[in-house]
């Protein structure tokens, strides 16, 4: 579990996110959204220790993340950000990177981490490809791969930061899938997306953002309503036998 108390942090002295307190539960969905520079990335990058905060508290695990040693905080969450690059190594290679966390000195891997990457591989759907350089996946294969790495990594929490960019439709939804499935084992999962109607649809708790600062929390029936003024869009929310769909439109005001 992650709990945010009154976080805050910036860049040069100028102050981005603004007392942010909230609480990301296992066996949860968390989908953050907000405009561009409203600070989800930053929040993400704060929550692992790579970006200072100014004031308040990260509890990762009920455990001050002040206290922590990187490889400490590494143990508790899994992290995936949006810009990397694409190691000439084989996926599996890859995905057993996951398991560093988890090594004692000196840093050799055992038959255990091989077989916790193995798994986390098939589970993923990457078992196939786990030969092949990572040069040559295709976006999906690829998101695949870091999403066995960061199963491998066995944490509690999975953070996410647009995994869905760059990916095709089918891309877009199968990485949703796994991250309904991950939650379904127990693992608290938190997207930072763009896509308002996958976080509309697989989130189970939807984060708003503005300008730094949390506009609403909770169920996506409860928080849509707010990204009218977010987003300047109009949100119509359409009950059916399938589910719950949500269209979206120009905002037309006055």
């Amino acid at each position: 579990m992650i709990e945010l108390r009154e976080l805050c942090a910036g860049y040069g002295g100028r102050e981005i996110l603004h007392r942010i307190s909230l609480t990301f539960a296992p066996g949860q969905v968390y989908g953050i959204i907000g405009p561009n520079g409203c600070g989800k990335s930053t929040l993400l990058r704060c929550i692992t220790g790579l970006h200072p905060l100014s004031s308040g508290t990260v509890l990762l695990d009920g455990a001050d993340l002040r206290g922590l040693t990187p490889i400490q905080t590494a143990r508790r969450v899994a992290y995936l950000p949006q810009s990397r690059n694409v190691p000439a190594i084989s996926a599996g290679r890859l995905a057993l990177h996951g398991r560093f966390a988890h090594l004692s000195y000196p840093r050799r891997y055992r038959r255990e981490d091989g077989e916790i990457t193995r798994r986390a591989l098939e589970w993923t759907g990457a078992a196939d490809f786990a030969s092949r350089n990572m040069q040559e996946l295709s976006g999906g294969q690829r998101q695949r791969v870091y999403l066995a790495m960061a199963l491998a990594q066995d944490t509690r929490t999975i953070l996410m930061d647009e995994p869905t960019t760059y990916l095709d439709i089918g891309s877009r939804f199968e990485v949703m899938g796994l991250a309904r499935r991950l939650a379904g084992m127990g693992k608290a999962v938190v997207l930072v997306l763009h896509d308002l109607e996958l976080v509309l649809r697989y989130a189970d708790r939807v984060v708003v953002m503005n300008g730094g600062r949390v506009k609403a929390e909770g169920p996506p029936d409860e928080v849509y309503p707010c990204l009218r003024n977010c987003f300047g869009v109009e949100v119509c929310r359409i009950p059916s036998p399938e589910g719950v769909f949500y269209s979206f439109s120009p905002r037309h005001d006055g």
